[in-house]
């Protein structure tokens, strides 16, 4: 029992090196990141054009973060493989999380096709598959590859890091929907507890996989397909 919630060695050995400046500096891009999807929902309500080329004003802003956190790295002297990009058990990541994605693909897609949904155009489907792989990688990046692991440097048991930053993932989708659907925080917390629920799940689980692989991919295809799937149905 204890070997299956073993992390990977090399991921071990990363997470040891984490300093509570680390531990900051995760928070920082943590700020970052809201302040960034905040501004991003205040200009797709002020301005026509955003709102009009949302997709490409998204992965836009989505570049900018992923381009923060390699700075980040860059500053620390760290490497690539600290936020699973390269090395890693990597060909068991992909196959792990393609195998998730297939269920999420089933149960956000394929399923409701079965009970008499239709598809949207398949422009609008090529368009979304890069669009939710792109907020995919970037997602993953900053927060799983980065945040999800220097955060180790202020909370050095484990599941008070993966607690803390689930919590912060959860927070992470707040700003965006408040702003640009006029949620109200009670609207996503009391209204939505099934969905904050699932939120956490989700990083769990994605954490769990990277944890064991040192490898983001399999994190990243089952984000991509969760959301993709999701997105491609008339509703």
């Amino acid at each position: 029992m204890f070997k299956i919630l073993k992390n990977d060695r090399a991921y071990q050995n990363n997470l040891r090196q984490y300093t509570k400046a680390d531990g900051m500096l995760s928070l920082l891009l943590f700020g970052i990141m809201i302040l960034n999807y905040s501004i991003l929902a205040i200009l797709q309500i002020k301005f026509e054009f955003i709102r009009e080329n949302i997709l490409l004003v998204g992965c836009m802003f989505n570049a900018f973060m992923t381009g923060i956190t390699i700075l980040f790295i860059r500053l620390k002297k760290q490497t690539l493989d600290t936020i699973g990009l390269s090395n890693g058990k990597w060909k068991g990541s992909i196959i792990t999380g393609t195998i998730l994605a297939s269920f999420l693909f089933y149960n956000n897609c394929l399923s409701h096709l079965i009970a008499g949904s239709e598809l949207i155009s398949i422009q609008e489907i090529l368009v979304l598959s890069i669009y939710y792989l792109l907020v995919s990688v970037c997602e993953e990046v900053v927060f799983r590859g980065y945040i999800g692991t220097r955060i180790y440097g202020l909370f050095k048991k484990k599941w008070l890091a993966v607690f803390v930053a689930g919590i912060l993932f959860i927070i992470m989708h707040f700003p965006y929907r408040m702003i640009v659907y006029k949620m109200t925080l009670h609207d996503l917390t009391i209204n939505n507890l099934s969905w904050i629920a699932d939120l956490f799940i989700t990083h769990t689980v994605l954490t769990y996989i990277y944890s064991k692989t040192n490898s983001l991919y399999g994190a990243i295809i089952p984000h991509w397909m969760s959301n993709f799937a999701y997105n491609i149905l008339l509703r």
